[in-house]
């Protein structure tokens, strides 16, 4: 009978710190949509890239995006490194 691979406590906890981080990037770019969406740009004001404008919201989702997708790819790698390495088929 085979026996089944198991993370360790430390692989347990690096993979539930990665759920609970994408639990938190999801609603972090809802939050950055909600943003945008209801945001009313000043009237007479253009596309000069000032934080109030539409294209700088846009531009701050962007810049969130891109820093929690770079921590959300070091807690995944953390969680595949410490995955079980156990292997799962027989060598007959």
């Amino acid at each position: 009978m085979e026996e089944r691979a198991t993370r360790g406590p430390g692989g347990m906890l690096a993979l539930w710190v990665f759920y609970a981080y994408c639990g938190y990037f999801i609603w972090a770019m809802l939050h950055y949509v909600w943003v945008v969406i209801q945001f009313d740009p000043i009237p007479g004001t253009t596309l000069d890239g000032t934080m109030g404008s539409t294209t700088g919201k846009l531009i701050g989702a962007l810049l969130g995006f891109l820093v929690l997708g770079i921590v959300g790819s070091i807690l995944g790698g953390i969680a595949w490194y410490t995955r079980s390495r156990g292997s799962s088929y027989s060598e007959s």
